[in-house]
């Protein structure tokens, strides 16, 4: 008779604690859920991330014909020559955002060391843009 309780509450508390183990893996939850809507503010402009795929840098001089030069994958001495026979080119540098683009800056440019700060500077925003796309707690940049 013993051996029959004993088995009984054996059985009730093995059901008993699968239960309990149950319910707290229930209430752990180990994945956390983010909110995706991310934007970038930038010069007063709001800029939506959330279905943003490909986020890319360009670079362009505006020639005074009208032509348009890239300059994202020039060395230094093509710049230095590019700056030289075209001072006050106006440069303007684009991040792309899928079909969207965000204009980081466009001002006449007037020789190799000017446009080089300038570079610094936009390859630093795309840099934060990148850290701000790759972390899912953050959902605002604020660009300067």
């Amino acid at each position: 008779m013993k051996s029959r309780m004993f088995q009984t509450v054996a059985k009730y508390a093995g059901t008993l604690l699968l239960a309990f183990s149950m319910a707290l893996l229930i209430a752990c939850g180990g994945t956390k859920v983010y909110n995706v809507d991310k934007t970038i503010t930038y010069r007063d402009s709001l800029y939506n991330m959330a279905t943003v795929r490909q986020v890319s840098g360009r670079e362009e001089a505006r020639l005074e014909n009208g032509d348009v030069v890239q300059l994202r994958n020039k060395d230094k001495k093509e710049l230095e020559r590019f700056f030289k026979e075209n001072p006050g080119t106006m440069v303007s540098m684009i991040v792309d955002l899928d079909d969207q683009e965000m204009v980081y800056l466009r001002m006449q440019v007037k020789n190799y060391s000017e446009y080089s700060r300038l570079k610094k500077r936009f390859d630093n925003a795309l840099e934060d843009i990148t850290k701000f796309m790759g972390d899912k707690k953050e959902t605002q940049l604020k660009l300067k």
